[in-house]
């Protein structure tokens, strides 16, 4: 995945798990991730597959489009 597009998905990722009220470890146990990895992601300095995208949105109930291109019109 492209660089400035994991960047602009973490700051969505970061924007939405704020508004949500969740921790970084309260979301990334929900994603099954680490709360590390996740940091990285929200920071941009690590890219991520389509599967750790997934379970990301899935824990936030929010699409995929939503986190990559920031559409409103896929937010769920």
């Amino acid at each position: 995945m492209d660089n400035n597009l994991c960047k602009e998905a973490g700051k969505r990722i970061y924007r939405i798990r704020k508004e949500k009220g969740y921790t970084r470890d309260m979301l990334a146990d929900k994603a099954g991730i680490s709360s590390k990895f996740l940091y990285e992601i929200e920071c941009g300095t690590k890219r991520f597959s389509a599967e750790y995208l997934g379970r990301i949105a899935k824990a936030l109930n929010v699409s995929c489009d939503y986190l990559l291109f920031g559409d409103e019109d896929t937010l769920k």
